[in-house]
């Protein structure tokens, strides 16, 4: 059995194993790294014995992270009105841009906003990455924008032009996601960050 304990940036649930005691552990939601607490007493491990809590004690390997192993226990994020963890909330701020293009055109910078202005006070985590996302949206936008005056401006010369910000959207739509799912922070390349 392991040491069960909170993050101390975005409140997932984690557990380590016994012997990860005063070493540093990773969450694998944020990146956090934090000292592994001193075990829990019998009092307070009694909440973890419930039959409820069986599937986040059988959680396979392959959710276990860094330096010590660190895991989360499917507990969702406090004050979280979805009930999703802040990485799948981040990951969707990151997919969205992608999703909005392939649905409502240019206009793939609304579900990266919305999520930032949903948590921007919940989760540091899912914040940062939707305002990365928010960003990253907003300068494809302004890059679509220059590069269609461009084109109408030297009477369809620089046409292939146009294919520059989809194609970025379609390559960095899928990298970030996947950082992000595996727990990381990702930052855009070539991305004018708007939003401070």
């Amino acid at each position: 059995m392991g040491i069960r304990f909170t993050c101390e940036q975005c409140s997932n649930e984690l557990e380590v194993p016994e012997a990860s005691v005063g070493k540093q552990a990773k969450c694998p939601a944020c990146a956090c790294l934090m000292q592994v607490p001193e075990p829990q007493t019998e009092h307070q491990s009694e909440r973890w014995q419930n039959p409820d809590d069986a599937a986040s004690r059988d959680r396979p390997k392959s959710q276990q992270f860094t330096q010590v192993e660190t895991a989360q226990t499917g507990q969702s994020v406090v004050g979280n009105p979805l009930g999703l963890d802040d990485r799948t909330l981040a990951t969707l701020a990151h997919a969205s841009g992608l999703i909005g293009m392939l649905t409502v055109g240019i206009l793939g910078f609304l579900g990266p906003l919305a999520i930032y202005l949903m948590y921007q006070d919940k989760s540091e985590f899912v914040a940062r990455q939707a305002k990365e996302a928010l960003n990253f949206q907003i300068s494809l936008l302004l890059l679509s924008v220059a590069i269609v005056m461009l084109t109408l401006l030297s009477c369809g010369v620089t046409f292939p032009l146009v294919f520059v910000a989809p194609v970025m959207q379609l390559i960095f739509g899928i990298i970030a996601p996947l950082q992000v799912w595996s727990g990381k922070n990702y930052r855009y390349p070539l991305t004018l960050r708007i939003v401070k």
